[in-house]
């Protein structure tokens, strides 16, 4: 009987999902200066891969569809924004059933709608996407027991269009939050996030955010001086250092040395790549970390390396 009841009530939030799912999006601000940095953007790229191509149709399908309803356009859902929903009844499981899920996190999970989103078909008030960067952040919290308080400075390296960020600093994060990621998506994601949290004169995005191009010589030597100067650290990178070409990885991977925490999520393969292999690499080549590395119990073929720097361990003494 109590079965049949829970499935009554979700078959009722499927039907809310779908009604609400059919809402008209706010009106962006910033359109035109998006529309100009894309095209900047494209031109000034100069990395190669596969995410080159994806980031091209993400901008070429933003200036052809529109921005307002951005994370509908089919290149978006493909990739930063995916539907996803045969895992969000699972992850909402999890994150109710956790101890470090705070009333703080549950009001995080509510969906801005920026860019209208997808709706959440188990849970309206949020989308498929937040809701599993939810679950990613208490993946993290029980395996490091991270003072999220504490932290001065989070890397996130792929950034998808900034909800990871959106996420965070609606849980309390004011300090220091560095994207690392290409000029496309770097655009992409101040278009965003001026929407959302737009502060000072012409709707600036947060004065705590600061970008870095992937492919710029010196972004890595200026990550590496922000972990000098910021601790604790947390480094993200949520199946994007799985998905960028070997050569890019050999100049983001000493970086993470730096930090105090690492939280990765990768697929087992990508292209010709085994990345089971590569981050079992990358795990023995930073001892200084007490490591958890798993395969995601709701997302099979998925897999977390999740890292705390050893105590005793220091960045100098590296």
């Amino acid at each position: 009987m109590a079965s049949l009841r829970v499935e009554t009530v979700m078959a009722l939030r499927r039907v809310a999902a779908k009604v609400l799912g059919e809402y008209r999006p706010p009106r962006l601000q910033h359109t035109r200066e998006l529309l100009a940095e894309l095209e900047s953007a494209l031109e000034r790229q100069s990395v190669t891969g596969e995410w080159a191509g994806l980031a091209a149709d993400i901008s070429r399908a933003i200036g052809k569809g529109g921005a307002d309803s951005f994370l509908r356009l089919p290149p978006v859902m493909k990739t930063i924004h995916p539907r996803i929903r045969s895992r969000s009844r699972d992850y909402l499981r999890y994150l109710f059933a956790s101890n470090r899920f705070s009333a703080e996190l549950q009001t995080a999970l509510t969906e801005s709608p920026m860019g209208r989103p997808l709706v959440n078909p188990y849970y309206p008030l949020s989308s498929p996407l937040l809701v599993q960067h939810g679950y990613h952040m208490l993946r993290l919290l029980e395996a490091t027991d991270l003072d999220l308080s504490a932290l001065r400075l989070v890397v996130d390296f792929g950034a998808g269009y900034g909800g990871f960020f959106r996420l965070l600093r609606n849980v309390g994060y004011r300090e220091r939050y560095l994207i690392w990621d290409l000029p496309v998506m770097c655009a992409l994601q101040r278009f965003y996030l001026r929407n959302v949290f737009p502060t000072g004169p012409g709707g600036q995005p947060p004065g705590n955010l600061e970008w870095q191009v992937s492919g710029d010589a010196a972004a890595a030597a200026t990550v590496s001086r922000h972990c000098a100067e910021h601790q604790p650290s947390l480094f993200i990178a949520t199946w994007s250092l799985s998905e960028t070409p070997l050569a890019v990885r050999e100049r983001i991977a000493p970086t993470l040395a730096g930090f105090t925490h690492v939280l990765c999520a990768y697929q087992r393969s990508f292209g010709e790549h085994d990345n089971v292999t590569y981050f079992k690499s990358l795990e023995q080549s930073l001892p200084a970390f007490d490591w958890q590395h798993t395969e995601c119990p709701i997302y099979r073929g998925n897999f977390y390396l999740i890292g705390k720097r050893a105590a005793s361990m220091s960045p100098a003494s590296l």
